[in-house]
């Protein structure tokens, strides 16, 4: 059996209600449909498909590696676009989330479930896939509006695709980095 997994952080429930506004609105005025079959969230490592026990057991397993992390304050701020197919909240970069992103790629890297890994450009997205035919329209509607939200970031999620849509399914609350054990080797 295959299982597709997203890791991701997820804005407080208040800062999604917000979110989900914008994005109906945006649904409703513009008829695109795609991102709402998507929960709001800052993806950290793109979806994977993982077969049997074994590798989920070996994915998790680094990602409980990768939560030994500092809480850090996650700032979105406006909107921003890449060119034609995908609208989103600018979401800022800071040493907590450039860390934690860099921890769970070095983490799931042996693993090797994908290629080459994009460069991580955080971004929370409103719209995209069916949005080309507006997408200038989208633009010009949201050129003079502002948005900013802060939340502080003590863990991130893991989404499971089922029944056709993101699930929770596995929160990694973030471990203090100190106690994180040492690998012990023969030679250090």
């Amino acid at each position: 059996m295959e299982n597709l997994y997203l890791v991701c952080i997820v804005p407080p429930i208040a800062i999604v209600e917000d979110i989900n506004e914008i994005r109906t609105y945006i649904s409703d005025k513009f008829n695109v449909h795609e991102s709402l079959k998507r929960p709001a969230h800052i993806t950290l490592y793109p979806p994977v498909k993982l077969s049997g026990y074994d590798a989920e057991e070996r994915f998790f397993r680094a990602l409980t590696d990768a939560s030994f992390n500092q809480p850090f304050t996650q700032v979105l701020q406006n909107f921003n676009s890449f060119p034609e197919h995908t609208f989103y909240l600018d979401v800022e970069q800071n040493e907590g989330l450039m860390l934690l992103e860099k921890q769970i790629t070095k983490a799931l890297q042996p693993l090797k479930l994908i290629g080459k890994k994009e460069k991580f450009n955080p971004h929370l997205t409103l719209a995209f896939r069916d949005i080309k035919p507006v997408f200038k329209q989208i633009i010009a509607d949201f050129k003079d509006r502002k948005f900013k939200r802060a939340f502080q970031v003590s863990s991130f999620s893991v989404y499971k695709h089922t029944d056709k849509r993101w699930q929770p399914f596995k929160e990694f609350s973030f471990k203090n980095p100190d106690s994180k054990p040492k690998v012990l080797s023969l030679f250090g």
